[in-house]
């Protein structure tokens, strides 16, 4: 067993490092421990995130807020132009272009309730369509304009909508559409029956 005693004067290692901290004292370089500085700031930190977590949920319904006051704000396009373009395209035989075209009128006129819109895409979407029944994009559209004339309350808007299913052979659908008019209703005068394709509902 080794001794920790010397004869010889020898400096033990706890002597040592007593020496060392009582010069670092007399000194003044001793470093003073500050027990209380990671807690503050641990507590920093979580005042941090806790702020970020409160703070940002507020920021994004404020930023949603102002988005759809910003798209609320906008004016609905016309349907007239993409109807131009889904024709044509549909005339140079680029029959995908055409329709994804005729869809987007569809969305447009819809968005404005003008059911001769809708009725003027049908009539497109028509021309495309080899199969014809009740859950074709033409027969949508026209059950969309059929919405759109009743809400309109528009008289010739569900008589040029029944004329389009009879063509399609819907006679009973026809005819439903029909008994949809109110007896009280006004006939509008501005309504875009002009717009509405000749002859595409003739049987």
């Amino acid at each position: 067993m080794r001794s920790t005693y010397s004869p010889y004067g020898e400096t033990r290692p706890s002597d040592q490092n007593l020496k060392d901290q009582n010069r670092s004292v007399e000194s003044g370089t001793l470093p003073i421990a500050q027990p209380h500085s990671e807690g503050n700031h641990r507590e920093r930190s979580w005042r941090a995130i806790t702020y970020q977590v409160l703070f940002l949920p507020f920021l994004f319904l404020a930023a949603l807020a102002w988005t759809r006051c910003d798209f609320s704000g906008r004016e609905i396009p016309d349907w007239k132009p993409v109807l131009a373009l889904a024709d044509a395209a549909r005339e140079r035989g680029d029959l995908y272009y055409s329709k994804s075209l005729y869809s987007q009128a569809g969305r447009l006129a819809a968005s404005r309730e003008d059911w001769a819109g809708l009725l003027s895409t049908a009539c497109g979407m028509k021309k495309l369509e080899r199969e014809k029944g009740p859950y074709s994009s033409t027969n949508a559209l026209l059950l969309r304009a059929m919405v759109a004339a009743e809400t309109r309350q528009s008289r010739s808007g569900l008589v040029a909508v029944a004329k389009a299913f009879a063509a399609l052979g819907e006679d009973k659908v026809a005819t439903m559409v029909l008994s949809r008019i109110g007896n009280n209703w006004v006939e509008e005068t501005n309504d875009s029956a002009d717009v509405v394709s000749p002859g595409c509902w003739d049987k």
